[in-house]
């Protein structure tokens, strides 16, 4: 299932990267991908069960192909592990084999698993369950071991995981004494050998904190997450029953309800959904265990043995799971109710997704839901086959995605993929700004394709010359008012087209001017409506110029607009050549020169000798900044 549902992936692990892109592209996936190669430190954020075995396979297969490998991995083993656990509770293997299959291709796991390769190596929960309940039963020196590797693999491949570990072991040892554990032979001896080793693992994790981040520790403050985070990052009760965003039929409801709910931020968080069908399948299990309907029925060929001794545990633990994944606090009928996350945050502050408590209730309803499948198979009715054929079937309905759209490329756009398969000495200049997301474009192209600052200035008047003087060979622009602009305005900016798609252009660099500008200083960020674009100035403001070769006779051709009434402006050469010039209110284009330019660079500076006014004094548009001359198109003319 795996394979049928990742085939993308697998036929191009090193372009593209399994999961939908439910909140668009975020620098989480490529970042863990970068640590994966050596090139970026993890420092205290260092998870080394995943991190250490990523960076093993990264060295075979590079660090695209080892994150998606690692995630992938993780839906066959989190159904062995729950596979593992469900048996564990007596659960037959139909019922086992459901719970397996639910837990390991649940919402919450798909949704993870598009961007979060740590959270999603869910394998690890029910694995440490299993330890934990095996030890209980019977504590002996294997079992033991067994729980402190299980204890130690839930913690260190992800945080969250240590974190939701350690809460819930007190309930599930609590609930699993009461339900089971105390009714086999020497209890007592068994549950205190556990809690024992417990305390132990505990005091150990807390020498390695010591060890290896003393800070979390020392200075908590510096790691915490603002309080208003938990309410964004937790998860709504009636989310629980809101289908999945990426499923392919539901997916649009359920984004319009997310939507009604001003939920954007913490989209990715709200993802679990655990299914109508599981749920009613859970019912039944929890229904068969409040009427103490026997696991035998006289006469019937097909009976299991159904473990309604722990359906209280289980239905426990999702309890505890979901309120824990609620947000702090919550006014009812005007009473304010603490939840579990306001009494953890001042102790772990460093944690803010508590919707991820989720994980517990997934697991939880999908035991439940395979001993709802085993009670209707074990009472062998026509009735009840039908009923539990319909509640499976629905639960695949509501649990299905689409294939096709379960990968994305590792790159932003088609573009950025077209522009790596062209030829090697390419090298892209990308006018999209510089994010968290985006920063890693250069990375995954080998320099290729790379970007700088954050308002980047691909409108500019003959950008092609200074591209190219720093060793580009083309312009990548997405979609913005800076790409239709290119479209129709090439000439200009000295650029002709090269390959169009949906989402970006890339544009070879054709440079019409012998000169072209360095850098600009003094100037607010471009602005542009239909026709034109430009750049305000305040008083002084300043051009870099460059020149290849000697020019003896050039002259600057722009388009000025003066702010609110008539000023003269004063355009000086480095410290020698000045011309004056009248700058109307309307834009009008203007002559500045002739100059004598040397080869290489010179300082063209712009000075208003009438001071600049404050844009809101005069038009009440609440703009604070000081405006003198609006800037425009420019041409050099040499002769």
């Amino acid at each position: 299932m795996t394979m049928v549902m990742a085939a993308s992936v697998i036929g191009a692990p090193s372009e593209r990267i399994f999961g939908l892109e439910i909140v668009g592209r975020h620098h989480d996936p490529f970042t863990v991908m970068q640590q994966f190669a050596g090139s970026a430190s993890a420092g205290v954020y260092l998870q080394p069960v995943t991190d250490f075995m990523g960076a093993a396979i990264a060295r075979w297969t590079g660090p695209v192909a080892a994150y998606n490998w690692l995630v992938l991995v993780t839906f066959p083993m989190s159904a062995a592990a729950a596979y593992l656990l469900a048996r564990h509770l007596a659960l037959p293997p139909p019922g086992a084999w459901i719970a397996a299959m639910l837990f390991a291709f649940s919402p919450f796991h798909l949704a993870h698993a598009a961007y979060h390769p740590h959270v999603a190596q869910t394998q690890w929960l029910p694995l440490y369950l299993l330890a934990l309940w095996r030890c209980m039963d019977d504590a002996t020196w294997p079992a033991l071991a067994f729980l402190a590797g299980a204890a130690a693999a839930v913690s260190l491949s992800n945080f969250y995981g240590g974190l939701i570990a350690a809460v819930i072991t007190p309930f599930a040892i609590g609930a699993y004494w009461l339900a089971r554990a105390r009714f086999g032979p020497r209890p007592a001896r068994h549950l205190a050998a556990t809690v024992a080793a417990l305390a132990a693992l505990v005091a150990a994790a807390l020498a390695f904190v010591v060890w290896h981040a003393p800070a979390l520790i020392s200075d908590r403050a510096a790691f915490a997450f603002t309080h208003d985070d938990l309410f964004t990052y937790s998860a709504k009760w009636w989310g629980y029953l809101v289908p999945p965003v990426a499923h392919p039929l539901l997916g649009g409801v359920a984004g319009r309800i997310w939507s009604g709910a001003r939920v954007s931020d913490g989209l990715l968080e709200q993802q679990v959904s655990l299914g109508w069908g599981v749920v009613a399948l859970a019912l039944v299990a929890i229904e068969g265990w409040i009427s103490g309907i026997r696991h035998r029925e006289p006469g019937k060929v097909r009976a299991y043995a159904l473990p309604y001794a722990v359906v209280p545990v289980l239905a426990a633990l999702a309890v505890i799971g979901l309120v824990c994944s609620l947000s702090p606090e919550r006014a009812i009928f005007g009473v304010r109710v603490m939840r579990p996350s306001a009494l953890l945050y001042p102790i772990l502050p460093m944690f803010r997704s508590y919707a991820r408590f989720g994980v517990v209730v997934q697991l939880m309803t999908a035991l439940l839901a395979g001993i709802g499948v085993a009670r209707l198979l074990a009472r062998g009715t026509r009735w009840s086959g039908a009923a539990c054929t319909g509640l499976i079937i629905l639960a695949i309905a509501e649990y299905a995605v689409s294939p096709a759209a379960m990968s994305r490329d590792v790159l932003p756009t088609d573009a950025h993929r077209w522009v790596m398969r062209q030829a090697l000495a390419w090298r892209v200049f990308d006018c999209s700004p510089i994010t968290l997301a985006s920063a890693s474009v250069a990375w995954l192209t080998h320099g290729r394709i790379v970007s700088s600052g954050t308002d980047t200035d691909c409108a500019e008047p003959q950008i092609a010359a200074r591209l190219q003087a720093d060793g580009f060979t083309h312009l990548l622009v997405a979609n913005s008012w800076q790409r239709t602009w290119l479209r129709q305005h090439p000439l200009l900016a000295g650029v002709r087209p090269e390959a169009q798609f949906d989402a970006a252009d890339v544009l070879s660099l054709d440079p019409q001017a012998p000169i072209y500008t360095r850098d600009m200083t003094g100037f607010s960020p471009r602005e542009h409506d239909q026709r034109t674009t430009w750049r305000w100035m305040g008083d002084n403001a300043s051009w870099l110029i460059v020149t290849p070769t000697p020019l003896a006779h050039v002259s600057l051709r722009l388009d000025l607009r003066a702010f609110h009434i008539i000023r003269p402006m004063k355009v000086q050469l480095d410290d020698g050549q000045t011309r004056q010039l009248d700058v109307d209110p309307e834009v009008r284009t203007y002559i500045v020169g002739p100059f004598a330019l040397g080869a290489g660079s010179h300082r063209l500076t712009f000075h208003s000798i009438v001071p600049a006014n404050e844009a809101d004094a005069v038009l009440g548009n609440g703009d604070l900044r000081l405006l003198s001359m609006a800037v425009g198109p420019w041409e050099w003319i040499t002769r």
